[in-house]
């Protein structure tokens, strides 16, 4: 291999990078056909040894930076590659560990201060102001809200079919896409009671918007109805005009 940089280097004059990193490549792969044959030197020392070669024959950059116009252009390409990973001991290896604790930076446990636990419950309120609630909490009553949202009636339980809220107040009704977006879908969620009437009435609602018949297809064990078409804002102002 050193013969062959010589070579190359006699070819190719004061051309000195193609030459540097031909030689680091035909190291790389003596190291890669070393480690599939199980010799005994491994990959990283001959990994090692190609950049160490690398950084040493890039000092004759250095040479050409008054040729290049710029005096201090070997020196900012030899920083850049240094901070890259390109040339020096760390380049092409990486080592990832599974946690910072587990990492040389860390230490040993002992080698850090204890952590101290504070209490102190009077100022503890301030901090529960920064947390977020565990649930949403419920909308004040109010006669009219500025987004156009009514809560649901009390008595809307009591009728034929029921559809439930869900956890952040809203009517459960989604616009699906299909087939990259050709196809759309209407779905109505947690139903209970007679689906088949609310179906019904869904379906003179939207084709009487609509002006045309629809298809839609009711799932009874898991309280959907969908309808072939995106008919939510509809559906929507018939079920908050109900009460639901």
């Amino acid at each position: 291999l050193l013969r062959f940089s010589r070579i190359l280097r006699r070819t190719c004059g004061k051309v000195i990078c193609p030459c540097i990193w031909v030689f680091s490549l035909a190291l790389r792969l003596v190291a890669c056909y070393m480690y599939w044959c199980g010799s005994a030197l491994s990959f990283g020392a001959v990994s090692k040894m190609a950049n160490s070669v690398c950084l040493s024959k890039l000092k004759i950059l250095h040479e050409f930076s008054a040729r290049l116009k710029s005096p201090g252009g070997a020196d900012v390409m030899l920083r850049h590659l240094k901070y890259n990973g390109m040339i020096g001991y760390g380049a092409g290896s990486q080592v990832r560990h599974s946690s910072f604790r587990s990492s040389p930076q860390f230490g040993h446990i002992d080698d850090h201060p204890p952590v101290e636990i504070a209490k102190n419950p009077p100022e503890w309120k301030f901090v529960e102001r920064l947390l977020g609630p565990a649930t949403v909490p419920a909308p004040k009553a109010q006669a009219h809200y500025p987004s156009g949202w009514r809560p649901q009636q009390i008595d809307a339980a009591q009728r034929d079919y029921f559809i439930a809220r869900t956890r952040n107040h809203m009517i459960p009704v989604y616009l699906e896409s299909k087939f990259r977006g050709s196809k759309k879908v209407t779905v109505v969620r947690k139903i209970e009671g007679d689906i088949w009437k609310l179906e019904e009435e869904l379906r003179g609602v939207i084709e009487k918007a609509a002006g045309r018949k629809i298809i839609s297809r009711i799932n009874e064990m898991s309280g959907q109805i969908e309808f072939t078409g995106a008919y939510v804002n509809i559906i929507k102002e018939y079920l908050m005009d109900k009460g639901y």
